[in-house]
């Protein structure tokens, strides 16, 4: 029996390599976020490096609704919002949700990320296999990250799949009832 991720990675290419599936995986789940940020109301973006990276045969910057992430703060520390995975904004241009998907970088550097943008009334997920939870649980508990150890989730990528999916037939229930 394959898994959701197994299914989901042969939606990009029949290459097998291991760089290849590391790559797709990242901009496969970005993706998935940001459908599921559309879908419940927010305004999503991705950094704009990765706004050509494929995506379910389309580019992931067809799949946000934001050519950019909003000018909410200061410079500084909307230079580190700008390279965070995919970002959900609320209808006032405030940040609602930021994600990092971790398929092979360090979480820490994720965490550090989210230290950064703390003061705002924010929530911050980290998006990763299964198998990563031991690692985000060990580093989570630092004392560094004592103040952000409340607002970050983990989120495996099952998870993400199976919200994707709710997400996308509760809308288009709701569609055929209107």
């Amino acid at each position: 029996m394959t898994s959701e991720k197994e299914r989901a990675l042969r939606l990009f290419s029949s290459e097998t390599t291991q760089a290849k599936e590391r790559e797709y995986s990242h901009y496969f789940f970005q993706g998935l976020v940001a459908e599921i940020g559309n879908l419940k109301g927010f305004q999503t973006s991705v950094p704009a490096q990765d706004k050509n990276k494929p995506y379910a045969k389309q580019k992931l910057g067809d799949v946000t609704t934001l050519s950019k992430v909003y000018e909410f703060t200061y410079a500084e520390v909307l230079r580190k919002a700008q390279t965070i995975d995919v970002a959900w904004f609320n209808t006032r241009k405030y940040p609602n949700s930021f994600f990092e998907i971790e398929h092979s970088t360090d979480i820490y550097n994720s965490l550090l990320k989210f230290v950064e943008l703390q003061d705002f009334r924010t929530n911050f997920y980290i998006v990763a296999d299964s198998q990563r939870k031991a690692e985000f649980d060990s580093k989570i508990t630092l004392s560094a990250f004592t103040p952000i150890k409340s607002f970050v989730k983990f989120w495996n990528y099952d998870s993400v799949l199976d919200l994707h999916t709710k997400v996308t037939a509760s809308n288009l229930a709701e569609q055929a009832l209107l």
